[in-house]
């Protein structure tokens, strides 16, 4: 045995000098098992059978647990990529911190650059200025947007051109050119101006900068057969003045441009008392749903009468809101506030609900004329609207044509396809549909031959101007002369004074609504300012009263 156990460590040496010298694996395991098994004998001295399975496990254990290793390790390699699967080339790269559409740094990547400029500095001073072209608009409606993109590239590489080489600009990319120019979301551009090294004024440098852009921008950029002269609007924001970090900053700057552009301002910059306002906004916002929950409004009946024989020819119902001790609000006054409140549709049924109210107790005396309702567009979109109304009819036993919904023109005409499906229904159920501020033009004569209104309303206020408002009296003029060759009822409202109702009559007008007949009646006052009109005019009292 001691032959065999001296070729076996011999083998084993040989194959361990030989897996030292291949650097091989398996040669290593193999090694290493004979090795092991060949220790193993030397120490026991006699091959027994028991040392023969020993033996053979001493090999075979190695063997496996350098198998599992070699798995292990093959799904560690995959699941962690190697260093050169993360290499990325450069024009992955500038795919990545580039816009496709027009080469320019991207928000992010520009916003970055932004915040370390703001961080680098003790007492930073720069300036975020947004803007952007606001007839671009066009040139999608027109081309579409693929198209569009064209002529969008032609312009930013215009105003990047025009930036390049002024020294006080933020650059938003390491490249050898400096590119000064970034594009936000949608059409929005973006330049960082550093005030910390100019002796002038700052918004003196910031309007020539602007300036400097907008003379960048080609007297008329074409596409083919298309051509448009950009305008660019701007919105400024500053460090500290206007926020401490780069978000808020160009927030604000966004926010002056929209401001700007909506009111045809050029250059735009922030004002903090926005920010102030926007919070007095919300305060009477949550105010406002509060007291639509509970119902805390103030309803008035203002009556509707024909100048010729003082007959009272309707009712609207008016609402106001007490949102503080001052003067109240009228529905028009804060509808924009109940909207965005999320309780508008809340408040739209307490109107109707005080409509039928209203004609319930007109009815009971005797008194058979409409109540108007003036709605918001959006109160349309609500689907179970005409069950509500046709359950309101039902349970005060009110017919539909005793009902008059007012439609502001211009929400009449922007309303949508379902919207004017529910006027329909509306109307299946002889509610008459009247609009609201009437201008007489083209579009809304179309509607009102397509829609078959019942009744138009005008305001009436120009009619108290001096002569130099001649203009607008002459519109109301044609309008009442309009009306009544399409023999459709026209009520002048607004009519608070004297001057005006003189002016409305003498035009030819006879249908009123205004302070000079009754600034509006609480509706369980209703049958003593009934009691008083008809006592004043006997002969406008009904024959059943």
């Amino acid at each position: 045995m001691d032959c065999c156990q001296s070729a076996v460590f011999s083998v084993t040496v040989a194959i361990l000098r030989k897996g030292m010298k291949t650097i091989s694996t398996w040669s290593w395991a193999i090694s290493l098992a004979l090795f092991s098994g060949s220790t193993f004998a030397a120490q026991n001295s006699v091959f027994s059978p028991v040392s023969i399975k020993a033996f053979v496990l001493g090999l075979c254990l190695p063997i496996l647990l350098f198998f599992c290793w070699q798995k292990l390790k093959k799904v560690f390699t995959k699941t962690e990529p190697s260093s050169s699967t993360l290499k990325v080339s450069q024009e992955e790269l500038f795919s990545y911190t580039h816009d496709l559409a027009t080469n320019l740094p991207t928000a992010q990547h520009a916003l970055k650059q932004f915040e370390q400029a703001l961080q680098s500095s003790k007492e930073p001073k720069l300036a975020a200025i947004v803007f952007k072209p606001v007839n671009f608009q066009q040139v999608n409606t027109v081309l579409g947007h693929h198209n569009s993109d064209i002529l969008l590239l032609q312009l930013a590489f215009c105003l990047k051109k025009s930036v390049e080489d002024n020294p006080d600009l933020l650059s938003f990319d390491r490249s050898p050119v400096a590119v000064k120019l970034a594009r936000l979301q949608g059409l929005d551009f973006l330049v960082v101006f550093d005030l910390s090294a100019t002796q002038h004024d700052s918004k003196d440098v910031i309007d020539n900068l602007c300036q400097q852009l907008a003379k960048a921008v080609p007297n008329a950029m074409s596409f083919k057969s298309f051509s448009l002269n950009f305008e660019l609007a701007f919105g400024v924001a500053f460090n500290g003045e206007h926020g401490n970090n780069v978000h808020e900053i160009v927030s604000h700057a966004s926010d002056a441009l929209l401001k700007g552009a909506a009111n045809e301002q050029t250059i735009t910059y922030f004002d903090n008392s926005a920010v102030l306002y926007t919070e007095k906004q919300l305060r009477l916002m949550e105010s406002l749903r509060q007291d639509i929950l509970s119902q805390e409004f103030r309803w008035y009946l203002q009556p509707q009468v024909n100048l010729n024989d003082n007959t009272i020819i309707g009712f609207e119902l008016k609402v106001h809101w007490y949102a503080s001790e001052d003067a109240p609000l009228e529905l028009l006054d804060f509808i924009d506030l109940a909207e965005h409140s999320g309780e508008v549709y809340l408040l739209t049924k307490q109107m109707f609900k005080q409509a039928f109210k209203a004609l319930f107790s007109l009815h009971k005396l005797g008194v058979y004329q409409r109540v108007s309702v003036n709605l918001s567009s959006k109160n349309l979109l609500e689907p179970d609207l005409v069950d509500f109304i046709d359950q309101q009819m039902k349970k005060y036993n009110i017919a539909g044509k005793y009902l008059m919904i007012e439609l502001n023109e211009q929400m009449m005409l922007g309303t949508c396809h379902r919207a004017k499906s529910i006027i329909d229904q509306l109307k299946s159920l002889d509610i008459t549909i009247a609009i609201d501020n009437f201008s007489g033009s083209y579009e809304s004569l179309r509607y009102l031959r397509k829609m078959a209104i019942h009744q138009v309303k005008i305001n009436c206020q120009e009619l108290a101007g001096n002569e130099d408002n001649r203009a607008g009296k002459a519109i109301i003029n044609a309008l009442i002369t309009l009306t009544r060759s399409m023999n459709l009822p026209l009520i002048g409202t607004h009519i608070d004074n004297q001057g005006t109702l003189d002016g409305f009559v003498a035009m030819g007008g006879s249908l009123v609504q205004g302070a000079t007949i009754n600034r509006g009646v609480v509706p369980d006052e209703i049958e003593i300012w009934l009691t008083r009109w008809f006592s004043q005019y006997p002969a406008a009292k009904p024959s059943q009263l």
